[in-house]
């Protein structure tokens, strides 16, 4: 399914790297590098992260398929930043822009990679220093940002620099309490991430103020309030004020779908397996009846259609 990308977060992974430029594009340079960037998606599942690679000794081109190979197989302990089972169709480099075409999984359903993908590709083919600029195609279409038009070249100057990280949108998938009361309900919403916080903390947030579609119940206390989200090792630590407890007026039934309506929602990023809850940064033994001192895994047995 196709999805949009968001311009916006190139700023928002920006950092400097120095690049040099280049002269000409044909075959083996001897002022090629030996070492590049590949851009992977970190711990916390919301920011890149570089590693730094040997670069095979090879013609330009095959110096930049070396690095999107790279990103579609990352090492253990990374996480690409590309769809699962996207191809990369072919390469061309011009007037040191690379042209970059990848199968249509590429726009998979994958919130968090569709928003990092075309930074990560950027930042790590513009580590090379005969790359100035990235054009992503899928399947020789131009890839479309969020306002519905082409991405265009995104250049060098887009995904580098010392300028203030701006906050973005991303677009989740929330669930809460059905009004039957038997079950979780799902709802679509774009979320605004602030340039220092992370999209996990924004679901939490979100979840906190509430519904907005009719036929759907809020049912975490509004007086919590979230101290810090943190995902290591795909186990997200969610660390809440005691009004979390201490505020909840549901009984056992509730108490199931309030814990599995944060537990859910957040594994919808793909890059969470469970979630640890925290209350003022110490684990509990149980919510009120649920046990909670452990990582909880998502139950979509619960999620009503």
């Amino acid at each position: 399914m196709k999805r949009f990308l968001s311009v916006s977060l190139i700023a928002l992974l920006s950092v400097i790297i120095l690049l040099s430029g280049c002269t000409f594009l044909g075959g083996r340079d001897a002022s090629l590098e030996d070492t590049a960037s590949v851009y992977y998606i970190e711990g916390n599942g919301s920011a890149l992260v570089e590693a730094i690679v040997t670069l095979p000794d090879s013609s330009k081109k095959t110096q930049v398929k070396y690095l999107i190979e790279q990103l579609l197989n990352p090492p253990k302990g990374k996480l690409s930043p590309l769809c699962d089972g996207t191809q990369l169709n072919s390469v061309t480099i011009k007037d040191e822009i690379a042209v970059v075409d990848f199968s249509d999984e590429f726009e998979e359903f994958d919130e968090l990679r569709n928003a990092l993908a075309p930074a990560a590709v950027a930042k790590t083919l513009c580590s090379l220093d005969f790359i100035s600029g990235v054009s992503i195609l899928v399947d020789g279409m131009e890839a479309m940002g969020s306002d519905g038009k082409p991405l265009g070249v995104i250049m060098e100057s887009d995904v580098v620099g010392e300028g203030k990280a701006e906050s973005t949108k991303a677009k989740v998938l929330l669930y809460f309490a059905n009004d039957m009361g038997d079950g979780l309900s799902s709802e679509s919403r774009e979320v605004e991430v602030a340039a220092a916080s992370t999209v996990e903390k924004a679901i939490v947030e979100e979840l906190i103020k509430g519904p907005k579609n009719a036929g759907s119940i809020g049912i975490i206390p509004t007086e919590t309030k979230v101290i810090s989200v943190e995902t290591k090792n795909g186990v997200c630590f969610v660390n809440l004020s005691k009004e979390f407890v201490n505020k909840y007026q549901g009984g056992t039934a509730g108490e199931t779908l309030t814990v599995y309506s944060v537990v859910n929602s957040l594994t919808e990023l793909g890059t969470i397996d469970s979630v640890q809850f925290l209350i003022e940064g110490e684990k509990r033994d149980e919510f009120v009846h649920m046990v909670i001192n452990e990582p909880i895994m998502r139950d979509a047995s619960i999620i009503k259609k």
